[in-house]
């Protein structure tokens, strides 16, 4: 037992952060939703995006370990020009807010979902009791700041991890009974993009596009890109070991986090696309089918808990991620300390407002809490260019990274993420547009 946990500590650090958040209520919601709407016919995406997020993240990493002290942005505004810094606070603290709201949205949902009391669709309309959502939605914010504020956090990342576990093993067994569809799995890896889908008395469609871009978004995330330095900067003791990171960075964003993904989405083409309403699914109670096939039949019942569990530790830990990040970009901005130490009560100060700012404001975005997310997600694409290559230009300067600068393959990497992300953005713009103004 102790050499198990002994090799999850040697995975430890800024990666496992990173993984971490990447697993959480947004890439289940998405990777769900994908497998539900479209069954297999997206896992070909996965393997696309992973070896680009993995050089995105380990070249973000490498500035924060090179240039330990030093946040993101003051690198920006030192080594680029302060309009830049200015332009990624201005788009990046708004955005990350939106993020924390739907995932915030996530854990009200699934905790008024185990209370049987979630807000329910009627003829597209969401039927509840709003000051419901709204107490609780500001409760479990509280809650989540006084973790953090209180050190709690650490200890909370312990049963976290076991949720999480239990997640991805309920997850694989989903993937092992589904052998007898391995066909149509392996087709899946086949690049292709499905029909739109129709959502019988939702007046809407499920557009394939739409859900590719929510998935490459809830991968390649800016979140991931600009809280990595500073994770790594606070990280690096001495030389900063680059070898080591990038190994650690393939294990738990490559194959860690890829085989979680194959699974959910897994999960979902196998449990909840046979249903007749399957394009029908939003909601946290019922994407929470999604375990029933995962248990024994007499233990089904469980399988919903289990996965609302699940994805309300998920989304906390996405919702901590952004509201670090949000005060990571305004304290370094403003040239204030934002080293999360206790030396530093400012931060934890900022953790407390802007907390309770998003447990306030999530209530009032009047989406299904799942569609929150994959929309956020959706708008993650759109910050996504321009980050990539504000880490290109950095990567390359040697003002910045001395003898760490980015080599050919590096650059080809992070080139192709660029192209992809661009191009993805520019695809998405016209069907993003109309479904925020409809």
């Amino acid at each position: 037992m102790s050499g198990i946990f002994s090799k999850l500590g040697s995975l430890a650090g800024p990666a496992a952060v990173i993984a971490a958040g990447s697993m959480g209520a947004g890439s289940v919601a998405t990777l769900i939703l994908a497998g539900a709407w479209f069954r297999y016919e997206l896992l070909w995406v996965i393997p696309l995006t992973l070896p680009l997020f993995v050089a995105a993240v380990d070249s973000s990493s490498r500035i924060g370990s090179v240039n330990r002290g030093q946040g993101m942005l003051s690198i920006v505004r030192q080594h680029i020009h302060p309009g830049v810094a200015w332009l990624l606070l201005a788009v990046n603290v708004p955005v990350h807010m939106l993020v924390g709201m739907s995932q915030l949205s996530v854990m009200t949902s699934a905790f008024l979902s185990l209370l049987g009391l979630e807000p329910q669709t009627v003829d597209g309309v969401r039927e509840g009791i709003p000051g419901i959502e709204i107490v609780t939605s500001i409760v479990l914010a509280a809650l989540v700041a006084w973790l953090v504020l209180s050190r709690g956090y650490q200890r909370m990342q312990t049963v976290m991890t076991g949720l999480m576990v239990a997640m991805f093993v309920c997850f694989l067994l989903i993937a092992l009974r589904s052998f007898s569809e391995l066909g149509d799995i392996l087709q899946g890896f086949v690049p292709g993009v499905p029909d739109d889908l129709p959502a019988p008395g939702h007046n809407t469609v499920r557009i394939s596009t739409a859900t590719i871009i929510a998935m490459v978004g809830s991968t390649i995330a800016p979140g991931s890109l600009l809280t990595i330095p500073y994770l790594s900067s606070d990280a690096t003791r001495g030389d900063p070991e680059l070898g080591r990171n990038l190994r650690r960075f393939i294990v738990n964003l490559g194959i860690i986090f890829g085989a979680y993904s194959i699974f959910i989405l897994v999960a979902g083409g196998f449990a909840l696309y046979a249903l007749t309403n399957h394009a029908e699914i939003e909601t946290v109670g019922e994407a929470g089918q999604v375990l029933t096939l995962a248990l024994p039949h007499s233990l089904g019942f469980l399988g919903p808990l289990l996965f609302t569990m699940g994805l309300f530790i998920a989304a906390m830990t996405t919702l901590v991620i952004c509201v670090q990040l949000v005060i990571y970009l305004s304290l370094d901005m403003f040239r204030k300390p934002w080293s999360f130490t206790r030396d530093n009560p400012l931060f934890g100060r900022l953790v407390m407002a802007v907390t309770l700012l998003v447990g306030v404001l999530a209530p009032v975005w009047d989406f299904p809490a799942m569609l929150k997310v994959v929309l956020m997600m959706g708008a993650n694409v759109f910050v996504v260019p321009l980050v990539i290559f504000t880490l290109i230009y950095l990567l390359n300067r040697r003002a910045v990274m001395g003898e760490h600068t980015a080599g050919a393959p590096r650059n080809l990497l992070l080139g192709v993420c660029l192209i992809m992300a661009v191009a993805l953005a520019v695809n998405q713009f016209p069907n993003y547009l109309s479904m925020v103004l409809k």
